[in-house]
């Protein structure tokens, strides 16, 4: 038994409390999922790790799921989750409450992927903090910051250098007992040195003294959530999505009018390449949701980009997490 480990400690919640039952509080173990392989989930939970064997009647589970086991570690059933990432109906990890964001200043930096993250980020139902790095080596700091900003201004974002340790501070600052954080980055980002920056990985108190590699004690009882899964989310799929919007627009330069909506106009390049099979459906309304930060000036719509804001806060997450706060 490991009697150091507690449920807060793995990112416990009152949203999670309030689906159990009576037979839960009295009969059953909690225990969340932190290893997902072909034939068998692995769970942490308060008595150590817990083994346990897929079956067809369980419920498609991944990283961050937190599950309801009988005395004899048997499956009873998965609790609602409070956000979700995916990829193509793949799971890729749940129950993350914030995610940082993490963009280098210097010639890497690409306002497009960061809009991504953000929108990747909003669709699992998470929060959002933008960790602009490597602030020592751009000209133009707050120029950068700026452009961030206007794609929301209720984001928080944070500058970090290598040379000081005070914006490190700030971020520890974000970190609350019982919140489950993940780090998103384009490789080169400073995402790893970030990390190591906030825990000391080789640190006693980083682990939970059970092997595992997805869930890390951060600083003020927050949790760390890493996987393979949401390393190549944030390393191909934001990536292949800005790409992906590129070629939608080039599609959309060819449409009969010029405001297309790429619904049910006639002459719709968009739409005709759907329909061919040629552009996924996704990219489609993805390109959507970006054309909403701009209208053909240059300048920021009013309305949906208003929508946007207050998308990014969610009711539903707000309810999720009132009383946990």
């Amino acid at each position: 038994m490991d009697a150091s480990i507690s449920l807060f400690e793995l990112g416990w919640q009152t949203y999670f409390q309030q689906q159990l039952s009576l037979d839960d509080l009295e009969l059953h173990k909690i225990a969340r999922v932190c290893q997902v392989e072909s034939s068998q989930y692995a769970l942490l939970s308060e008595n150590g790790l817990i083994s346990l064997s897929k079956h067809t009647s369980q419920p498609n589970m991944t990283i961050g799921d937190w599950v309801v086991v009988d005395a004899a570690s048997q499956f009873v059933r998965k609790l609602d989750r409070s956000a979700l990432f995916n990829q193509d109906q793949h799971l890729i990890a749940s129950n993350i409450d914030t995610v940082l964001i993490v963009s280098a200043l210097d010639e890497s930096f690409n306002l497009d992927l960061i809009k991504r993250y953000l929108e990747l980020v909003h669709d699992a139902e998470a929060d959002a903090i933008v960790v602009l790095t490597k602030a020592d080596l751009c000209d133009s700091v707050e120029e950068k910051r700026d452009q961030v900003q206007r794609l929301n201004p209720l984001l928080m974002i944070e500058t970090v250098n290598t040379k000081s340790d005070e914006p490190l501070e700030a971020l520890k600052g974000f970190f609350k007992k019982g919140k489950t954080v993940a780090i998103l980055g384009a490789p080169g980002s400073g995402k790893s040195r970030l990390v190591r920056s906030l825990i000391d990985v080789e640190a006693d108190t980083t682990h939970f003294s059970v092997k595992q590699d997805a869930l890390f004690r951060l600083p003020n009882g927050a949790v760390l959530l890493d996987s393979p899964a949401l390393r190549e989310l944030q390393a191909n799929e934001a990536l292949s999505a800005v790409s992906g919007l590129e070629k939608v627009a080039k599609l959309a330069e060819k449409c009969r009018f010029n405001d297309c909506t790429h619904s049910n106009e006639p002459g719709c390049a968009v739409k005709q390449a759907v329909e061919q099979g040629e552009l996924e459906e996704q990219r489609v309304k993805a390109f959507k949701r970006s054309s909403f930060f701009q209208d053909d000036d240059g300048g920021q719509k009013s309305k949906p980009h208003d929508k946007f804001h207050r998308s990014a806060h969610s009711e539903a997450r707000a309810r999720k997490h009132s009383l946990s706060e």
